[in-house]
């Protein structure tokens, strides 16, 4: 029983350290490195692995899509980084697959990036208008 424990905590202590160097790798690939001009829209993003959504700006043009931080984030949590991002990305659409999908009787569109196994997924309406600035359409 204690080694069953045991290997359960390093097996949750790899999978822990795996996701914050995936999570790391993700920001610092696709930061963006100057303003977004475009048009953008506040929203709440839901990552696959964050329990909450973190709260911030979304754009699109034709080359990318854009997660901008919030600059109102509050608490040791967001400052930490624990939920969302602290740097503004910069997400090429050659990266990305999206969709859309339904959740508790809510649409959302999906985004992601299969490379890096990173899903995320906002309101359908904010995902309809960044698609059509960005003048893309959803897979099937």
């Amino acid at each position: 029983m204690t080694h069953a424990i045991v290997i359960v905590g390093i097996i949750g202590l790899i999978l822990t350290f795996w996701n914050a160097l995936n999570w790391y790798e993700f920001q610092r690939s696709y930061r963006l490195q100057d303003e977004f001009p475009g048009k953008r829209y506040e929203c709440s993003v839901r990552f696959a692995n964050s329990e909450v959504g973190a709260q911030c700006f979304v754009g699109a043009n034709t080359s990318s899509l854009y997660l901008l931080s919030h600059p109102n984030r509050k608490g040791w949590w967001w400052q930490s980084g624990g939920v969302g991002f602290k740097k503004n990305l910069q997400i090429p659409w050659t990266d990305l697959d999206c969709r859309s999908g339904t959740m508790l009787f809510k649409g959302y569109t999906w985004f992601e990036i299969p490379s890096r196994k990173i899903h995320f997924y906002l309101p359908k309406e904010i995902g309809d208008k960044l698609l059509t600035d960005a003048e893309r359409k959803v897979s099937s």
